[in-house]
């Protein structure tokens, strides 16, 4: 059984969880439950009980399966999520608490940098948002990165290595390499790539996120699937980065998906385990959706465990706008060091970012002028849909029959961060004032990319690599915490 998870929760206009991973911390269908508010705490607790009014009920998700889901409507529990609009969830065996987290909104004060640092403020977990451009303005600061200005330092790290061991390059390997976004945070961070794959693509891309890696990134990519790698092949490195491919991972993948396979063995993640043998490095990064970490109970996750016992190794699903990102784009890792323990603890001040702010600038910039033209049907309800809405904005008549959920037909808001951006083209993903689908840049942008960071290929193709691609922003945090700690290894 899970001990604890730990998650921002996404509000809602009442107490809502939906989950089949609520069994596993003792809250199966009909199970009694009850819940306490403490508006001192700010916090809203459910729990098991022996009998009550309340049980957990059951809904049937668009998958045909039949899961658990908490559903509490009391008007206290409305009023609660109402009124604090920034709530974390976390899950223990037989209990449920929703904290609100602090938010601090700089205007004309400074935030006292020692305070935050504090060692009773990171004991109790308070994080804050904050406007980067109005904070640098008030303190000077106008060019400092927003790393080195937020980032908290913890016990485990060590400030006083030799100058030689702070300026060593760190060699890297990178498999699953796609188009190279997540390579380019660590390439910007003085990482020395010596080694990138990935296969080629039959349906979409050809091979052009090989193309596109070998322009922004360099020359190492080979077009070859990783299975048909041996020992002899593999360079020995200090460290490894995998995004292992994730279409039988995926939720919505309904065909040939591993959660229902008989097998607990996912080939990709073996061949990865035996390079991370082969290559001798003394570090490693897995990518992936958030299932890689609970799908089948966690089996994957605890297939590195075991096969490496000499890594030790950390888990955590990063929300890209907790680096300051303007998508909300979760992805899962799992980090490991040899003979140590690694940190993925994030900043405790976080960049709030807007979709306005992350269009700022766009006349003239590199590929703002490729997107796609939409179809009249397409054209039509866009016309319907207003900032933040999405297909349930559009009359019926014009709906399409199989696209009815809400992550479909989506238009941006420039007050607000995106949402998950998939393929453009296929889900609809379109401006915020204009009717017509987000450009190359735009949704470069999304994602944090730097805007030197040019696409080759079809617009399909281009649209396929940012929908794979993990957020610029996420991957020079990693980059950064993973090098402060490993030159200590």
């Amino acid at each position: 059984m899970k001990t604890v998870m730990k998650r921002l929760y996404k509000l809602k206009e009442r107490l809502y969880l939906e989950a089949q991973y609520l069994t596993e911390f003792g809250f199966a269908i009909g199970q009694p439950i009850s819940y306490r508010i403490d508006h001192k705490k700010k916090t809203i607790t459910v729990f098991k009980t022996e009998t009550s009014k309340k049980h957990v009920a059951k809904t049937t998700q668009k998958t045909g399966k039949t899961v658990p889901v908490i559903d509490i409507k009391a008007e206290e529990v409305r009023s609660f999520f109402a009124n604090n609009k920034n709530v974390e969830v976390e899950i223990k065996n037989g209990k449920i608490i929703f904290t609100v987290l602090e938010a601090v909104q700089i205007v004309e004060k400074v935030i006292d940098l020692e305070s935050i640092r504090n060692e009773k403020v990171l004991l109790q977990q308070k994080k804050y948002a904050v406007d980067v451009s109005e904070f640098a303005k008030v303190v000077n600061y106008e060019q400092i990165d927003l790393f080195d200005l937020f980032r908290t330092r913890t016990k485990t790290e060590n400030s006083s290595l030799p100058p030689t061991l702070e300026e060593k390059s760190i060699k890297m390997l990178s498999l699953f390499s796609g188009c190279g976004a997540l390579d380019k945070g660590f390439l910007d961070e003085d990482y020395q790539i010596i080694f990138a794959n990935d296969r080629y693509d039959k349906r979409t891309m050809k091979d052009s996120h090989i193309q596109t890696y070998r322009y922004n990134i360099g020359d190492h990519i080979l077009m070859r699937d990783v299975m048909h790698f041996e020992e002899s092949d593999i360079p020995e490195a200090n460290f490894l980065t995998a995004g292992i491919s994730c279409v039988k991972l995926s939720a919505l993948n309904t065909i040939n998906n591993f959660r229902d396979s008989l097998s607990d063995f996912h080939p990709l993640v073996e061949k990865t385990i035996d390079i991370i043998k082969w290559s001798n490095v003394k570090g490693f990064l897995i990518e992936n959706v958030e299932n890689f970490l609970t799908v089948k109970g966690g089996v994957l996750l605890e297939r590195f465990k075991k096969m490496l016992p000499d890594f030790g190794i950390v888990s955590k699903v990063i929300d890209a706008t907790a680096l300051g990102s303007p998508q909300r784009r979760k992805r899962a890792f799992i980090l490991g060091f040899k003979n140590a323990l690694p940190n993925l603890d994030l900043p405790y001040i976080s960049e709030c970012m807007t979709v306005g702010k992350a269009f700022e600038g766009l006349e003239g910039v590199n590929q703002q002028d490729i997107y796609f033209t939409p179809t009249d049907k397409t054209l039509e309800r866009m016309k319907h849909v207003p900032p933040g809405g999405n297909i349930k904005d559009v009359p019926e008549h014009l709906r399409a029959p199989n696209k009815k959920f809400t992550n479909f037909c989506q238009r941006l808001n420039f007050n607000t961060c995106a949402p998950v951006i998939t393929h453009v083209q296929d889900d609809i993903f379109f401006h915020p004032s204009l009717n017509r689908y987000l450009s190359v840049r735009e949704t470069a942008r999304l994602f944090s990319l730097p805007d030197e960071f040019a696409f080759i290929g079809s617009r399909t193709a281009i649209f396929e690599m940012l929908k794979n691609a993990v957020d610029y922003k996420v991957a020079r945090f990693l980059a950064r915490t993973i090098k402060h700690q490993m030159q200590g290894l």
